[in-house]
């Protein structure tokens, strides 16, 4: 994974301070055959579990039995339909593992994945324009993209992407938040 530095003179935006500090756990989801999780409703209440699933992870505690996520150590294989900064609630049990009791919603950011050649870097325009509208990137195995923006700002990312020209090349891999609308054809939206 390219990682973004973390001295809090280096980093580019506040959001890489956000997920500073993590711990590595194992977390327990539910999750729905091959389709990962966990699926939550409006209230972040967890919903259509069939089985049980876990990953290693890195999270932030924020007191209680909050979290937010810093990183899904799988990267792209990964089941889980979390992302950093995504934050929830979950229980410690006796061997130091984390089950996953709800999701905190609404969701604080908004994420944008693509598959890329590579090359998205800091000098990147797009990657400008995400850090001052207190965004992140993250490329994992040199190509798998992942931008994310506070939801309250996506709006402005997708007009930079989309009307302006900036989306980085390659092609979308998923698409998420509340205030995406369903694309058909080439885009393709998970809204959750």
């Amino acid at each position: 994974m390219d990682a973004m530095p973390t001295e809090p003179h280096s980093v580019p935006s506040g959001f890489y301070l956000l997920v500073e500090n993590a711990v590595d756990v194992v977390l327990d989801f539910p999750a729905d055959d091959d389709s990962g999780g966990p699926f939550w409703n409006d209230d972040g209440q967890l919903v259509r579990c069939k089985e049980w699933d876990q990953e290693e992870v890195g999270v932030v505690p924020l007191g209680g039995n909050r979290y937010r996520l810093a990183e899904r150590q799988l990267g792209p294989f990964s089941g889980l339909r979390l992302y950093w900064g995504d934050e929830f609630n979950a229980e410690k049990v006796k061997d130091g593992t984390l089950r996953l009791t709800s999701v905190c919603v609404p969701r604080p950011y908004a994420h944008f994945r693509f598959l890329t050649s590579g090359g998205f870097n800091n000098e990147h325009q797009l990657a400008r324009h995400l850090h001052s509208l207190g965004g992140g990137w993250e490329a994992v195995a040199g190509g798998m993209l992942t931008l994310t923006v506070p939801a309250e700002r996506a709006s402005e990312l997708k007009r930079l992407m989309y009307v302006e020209g900036l989306a980085p090349g390659g092609s979308p891999l998923r698409l998420s938040g509340p205030w995406l609308p369903r694309y058909i054809g080439e885009w393709i939206a998970y809204y959750f």
